[in-house]
């Protein structure tokens, strides 16, 4: 019994062919132009790469009525409950009353990921539950879309951009911009394109696309170039998998090698403690990386991660750096292979780990750094809103022994804030009037 039922496609979902240098760039465009001399007036489209899982929708008379993975080109997996619960997949269409009705039937295909800041936050949550994190976002999005369980796949913000009719029961448009204008029309999230007439302008573009993925927020690993004319795309035809009218420009990949030289651990506020490495400082992409996460103790055992090791690390856009695993070709025999830690770094009790679960916990309730974060939570905006307790008062009270758990803040006196850092007589009253006026928040903000 399989766990997804089978869907054909219309036509084959194909993959691109790489260039990983400009000098590949032209050598396509000189392939494909002695095959079509109509390849020289074509002009192009410049689309992100994006780094997803690659899904097939149907429509029938503007309803969204299945969807799937790509599969092996030819035959995908159904997911369509999956799909229904991507936010910005139009489940009618158009959109737009006003424009014109949507055909019969229309295919269309389309990129599922999970931004770059959806990411960090599921993980964050992840973490904070003492649950496996994920390595990076394609895996989490193509994880949450082959869940047995649509429920569980709601729970994960996935974003879509479609760029490309596979069918239709309406005549094609002719150019890859008129095809992205028809989808936009019809209320599909696009992707950001630029449309150019020469290779040189290409060229002078894939500068900016570099740039760019710095600043937005999924990741993308090149640009897929292909030709506007798509009757010209039809008649070039495929050569094996891959259409001969595009190709996916990759950009050199953000990841360098250097010196683990330590492993750490932080504590959260659950008591989930988090390795993460040390690093020989190094520059990846402009920026200077001298710490990257180990996600946990697991991954370094399943990755054989030793201190002295040479890793490779890898910073995706704008996520946390994270190491990828060893060098081993290059270990010259000092390495430490590393155990998890006994006792908690900050409280120094015995950590315990449970059976069946990734995370190993902190399980003293009045361990620092768990006392600290608890706190800070309790008085942050969403709970009780005590204003002018910040992280550093919270940190200065526990390293004082005046606030040992939260109920001690309602037993602090004047003359013990006076004879703190920093506190005169008017920002002592102030805090205790907060602290005062917090009694009056209801159960729910409490608990």
């Amino acid at each position: 019994e399989e766990a997804f039922d089978r869907i054909e496609h219309p036509a084959p979902i194909l993959s691109l062919d790489n260039a990983f240098s400009i000098e590949e760039l032209t050598t396509w465009q000189e392939r494909i132009t002695k095959l079509d001399e109509r390849v020289r007036g074509s002009g192009f489209s410049l689309e992100p790469k994006l780094d997803g899982l690659s899904v097939v929708l149907h429509y029938e008379n503007g309803i969204f009525i299945r969807g799937a993975t790509r599969g092996n080109s030819l035959v995908g997996e159904e997911i369509t409950e999956n799909l229904r619960t991507i936010r910005s997949l139009p489940l009618r269409i158009p959109q737009d009353p006003d424009s014109r009705p949507a055909p019969a039937r229309l295919v269309v295909r389309g990129e599922a990921f999970l931004k770059l800041s959806a990411f960090e936050s599921l993980n964050e949550k992840l973490a904070a539950k003492g649950e496996k994190t994920y390595v990076n976002p394609r895996n989490t999005a193509a994880g949450s879309l082959r869940q047995l369980d649509s429920s569980l796949t709601a729970k994960r913000p996935l974003s879509l951009l479609v760029y490309q009719i596979v069918d239709s029961s309406d005549p094609l448009p002719g150019t890859q911009q008129e095809t992205l204008e028809y989808l936009q029309l019809q209320g599909f999230p696009v992707p950001e394109y630029d449309i150019v007439q020469t290779l040189d302008e290409v060229i002078e573009h894939l500068e900016k696309w570099d740039l760019a993925r710095e600043q937005i927020d999924y990741e993308i690993d090149g640009v897929v170039i292909k030709l506007n004319d798509l009757d010209l795309v039809n008649d070039l035809g495929v050569v094996g998998k891959a259409p001969r009218g595009a190709i996916a420009y990759k950009f050199p990949a953000q990841v360098v090698t250097t010196q683990l030289e330590e492993i750490r651990t932080n504590v959260g506020r659950t008591g989930v403690l988090t390795p993460y490495a040390v690093l020989e400082p190094v520059e990846i992409g402009g920026v200077t990386v001298r710490q990257a996460t180990l996600h946990n103790f697991d991954f370094i055992a399943e990755k054989d991660i030793r201190v002295g090791d040479r890793v490779m690390v890898k910073r995706a856009g704008e996520v946390i750096p994270y190491v990828m695993g060893p060098v081993t070709d290059l270990r010259t025999g000092d390495e430490i292979a590393y155990d998890p830690p006994r006792v908690c770094p900050v409280c120094e009790e015995p950590v315990e780990h449970f059976q069946g679960e990734v995370a190993w916990y902190c399980v003293n309730a009045s361990c620092e750094a768990q006392l600290i974060r608890n706190i800070e939570h309790f008085v942050s905006r969403p709970a009780m809103d005590i204003v002018g307790l910040g992280i550093k008062i919270v940190e200065q009270l526990a390293k004082e022994g005046l606030v040992r758990n939260v109920s001690d803040l309602y037993k602090l006196q004047r003359e013990d804030l006076l004879q703190l850092e920093g506190f005169a007589e008017k920002k002592a009253d102030n805090l205790l009037e907060a602290i005062q006026q917090s009694k009056d928040q209801p159960l729910a903000r409490v608990i």
